[in-house]
């Protein structure tokens, strides 16, 4: 693979671009490195290339907080300038719902990978109270079909009829 730095960003070839986009989108929903090799089709190498020089680690630590926390806090704060018995300020209002709409937006494949992470983990949850329904070879194929989805997301897979 070539890759050339620039300015400290790490570039990679067209037909890569969204190799390092899935690769990343897996690393920050700690799926373990040598699972994201397999999912991706990429060498441990690359991957650890690729997660250094594009700052993957400190990344990954800054999401603490979830977007969906962020979106109730920002919720709280229109309801609480909604109800305020002080003088209502249009300005900081119009910011707050422009802010939460940026921050719902549409889906992105990032959203439909967290939404997958959800699921997968609430589906673990899940096996303790139906062990016969719930067998690691049924999450391994739920699996293998998010991964299709997300592909078919990414512009590499096509849907098959």
């Amino acid at each position: 693979m070539k890759k050339e730095k620039k300015n400290n960003m790490l570039t990679v070839k067209p037909e890569n671009a969204e190799k390092l986009n899935y690769a990343y989108l897996l690393f920050m929903q700690k799926i373990p490195q040598k699972e994201i090799c397999e999912r991706v089709g990429i060498t441990e190498q690359t991957f650890i290339r690729w997660k250094k020089q594009s700052g993957w680690e400190e990344k990954r630590a800054a999401k603490t907080i979830s977007i969906d926390d962020i979106v109730s806090k920002t919720l709280q704060k229109i309801a609480d300038m909604l109800d305020s018995d002080e003088s209502f300020n249009a300005d900081s209002f119009a910011k707050a719902v422009a802010q939460l709409k940026s921050l719902k937006g549409s889906g992105t494949v990032n959203d439909v990978m967290s939404s997958f992470d959800q699921f997968l983990q609430w589906l673990v949850e899940q096996r303790a109270y139906y062990p016969a329904e719930i067998t690691d070879e049924f999450i391994k194929k739920v699996t293998h079909w998010q991964d299709q989805y997300t592909q078919y997301r990414l512009g590499n897979a096509t849907r098959k009829n």
